[in-house]
């Protein structure tokens, strides 16, 4: 605790003032003003008070001994076991510049977006709990200098030939780059942390412990190599993207070229400095069970970002008041046969089973948190597999979904020629072969290249696939049965449609798992710094 020299209250730091504020007498101080022990200026390191949650084992650092009565990480209502602890000392920190109230604002202009929302996400008293937490991130410096070469081309038409001349172009380049943060806490989500970036890093001040009087700080355990090529390749991108704006690389066409890997690599730079620095988040979670939501403002910009459950009743009321004026639009408008409602319930069907297993996928990965460097690399498990896969660009995972599109089309053309013999109807029998090829290649792609296959993965997508698939066979056996009557066709269609309503509400019940988190693990140690 910071005493008050004037009273001896606790002083806190005001984000408005931007100073040390009594709020007993309005006694203020300059932060650098107050003692610090040389000892651990010295050692590199600060004292601070440790909270341990006692429901998830979250540790979060304080320079205020008021007691803690909310957990950021778990939304539990106290913060039961308290300790002083040392840790690593940050060599910056960029102090809150917006308040409760403008992080509150931030939030509602959000959430006016997020009509589906559950309502107690738009609750005042929800609201209030927001938390200031000054989380611990690496700021990358880097700089590239020296002599770079690729390939660039210029093509003239002579006659009835193209003459194309390639060229080597060499140039010199100054560049420097300062300040690219990545989160250093394991358990603050990397896809939370990317959406409210960037700080503005010019504004970080030399960190003094007194600035976390009155917040919270997350303790660092992520090292600095885990996000040090990724830093390296956004600046490379970066670089490159700007060079390929010159005049004459634009004029010898050296992005067409095809050289962007090769410029990326000619450019790429070398890591000057890799500092820790303390960047302030207001935090909010929303918990339910043993899932746990988030929501996030940046305490500089204001720029929230959050996990976002769907409330089904809202979503089903929605729905509804939607479909029955598009229902009757489309009956004005269109002459709507047995056989193309049959077919649209299965197309239906057959986009909810598409969703559904991507969806499945997705819930594994998320559940795992294998595209979050930090928690991996903070459990031992390694690097994650991010950026290229198999070597392959996105743009050849691409050329890969339509080259497999290709072939799985030239295996149900005929089984759509052959239905639209038998039927007459070779329309919706081609658009649906079309579709399904594609749509396959893609589902095929990425789980097959994408994600590296597992024990079960199949297994575990087939309950979210099996009620869609039964309405696709379904839908199918009466288009290849073709009965006289339209009540078959009618009825198959009210199946169909049935079962898209009930996957649909599956899907909804696995966005909420995909918005919700695993709460943070007791096994949570706080990184290397306690001592």
């Amino acid at each position: 605790m910071y005493e008050c020299p004037n009273c001896g209250s606790n002083l806190q730091y005001d984000i408005a003032a931007r100073q040390m504020l009594c709020s007993y007498c309005g006694t203020t101080a300059d932060p650098y003003s107050l003692h610090e022990e040389p000892e651990f200026l010295e050692r590199g390191e600060y004292e601070a008070t440790v909270f341990t949650c006692s429901q998830c084992g979250a540790q979060l650092l304080s320079e205020d001994t008021t007691a803690a009565t909310f957990c950021s990480f778990c939304s539990s209502p106290a913060v039961l076991e308290s300790r002083v602890g040392k840790a690593r000392r940050p060599a910056r920190i960029i102090p809150f510049s917006k308040t409760k109230e403008d992080c509150k604002a931030s939030y509602a202009r959000m959430m006016r977006r997020a009509i589906f929302a559950p309502k107690e996400l738009k609750d005042q008293t929800y609201i209030e709990k927001f938390r200031g937490i000054y989380m611990p991130y690496w700021v990358y410096d880097f700089e590239k200098k020296g002599k770079v070469s690729f390939r660039g081309s210029e093509s003239r038409q002579k006659g009835d030939y193209l003459v194309t001349k390639h060229y080597d172009i060499v140039t010199e380049v100054d560049a420097s780059y300062q300040g690219i943060s990545y989160d250093a806490a394991a358990d603050f989500s990397d896809e939370l942390s990317s959406a409210i970036a960037p700080y503005e890093m010019n504004a970080g001040r030399p960190f003094t412990p007194s600035f976390l009087s009155g917040f919270y700080a997350d303790a660092k355990d992520v090292e600095s190599s885990v996000y040090r090529q990724d830093a390296c390749e956004l600046v490379a991108a970066e670089e490159a993207w700007q060079l390929s704006r010159n005049r004459t690389c634009a004029r010898y066409h050296v992005k067409e070229e095809g050289n962007e890997e090769v410029m990326k690599n000619a450019l790429r730079p070398s890591c000057t400095s890799a500092e820790l620095a303390m960047l302030p988040v207001w935090f909010l979670s929303y918990r339910k069970g043993d899932r746990v939501a988030y929501a996030v403002v940046n305490g500089q910009t204001g720029k929230a970002a959050a996990d976002l459950p769907v409330d089904r009743k809202k979503y089903v009321a929605g729905s509804l008041l939607l479909a029955l004026p598009l229902f009757i639009l489309l009956n004005l408008c269109f002459t709507i046969t047995p056989g193309v409602s049959l077919f649209l319930a299965a197309l239906l069907s057959f986009a909810c089973a598409v969703i559904s297993g991507a969806q499945t996928s997705r819930i594994r990965e998320r559940e795992l948190l294998e595209n979050d460097k930090g928690y991996q690399s903070a459990r031992g498990h390694g690097q994650t597999q991010q950026g290229r896969i198999l070597g392959l660009s996105a743009g050849e995972i691409k050329l890969l979904q339509v080259v497999i599109g290709v072939v799985l089309m030239t295996i149900f053309m005929p089984i759509a020629v052959c239905i639209a013999v038998f039927r007459s109807d070779s329309g919706l029998a081609i658009v649906g072969a079309l579709l399904i090829s594609f749509a396959l290649a893609r589902v095929v792609t990425l789980e097959r290249w994408r994600r590296p296959v597992r024990k079960g993965m199949f297994k575990d997508m087939l309950p979210a696939v099996a009620k869609p698939a039964a309405a696709i066979l379904f839908a199918f056996v009466i288009m290849i049965w073709n009965p006289v009557s339209d009540l078959y066709y009618y009825g198959g269609a009210a199946v169909s449609m049935g079962a898209v309503i009930w996957t649909i509400l599956d899907i909804i019940g696995r966005h909420n798992l995909l918005t919700t988190r695993k709460l943070p693990q007791l096994n949570r140690r706080g990184g290397d710094e306690d001592v």
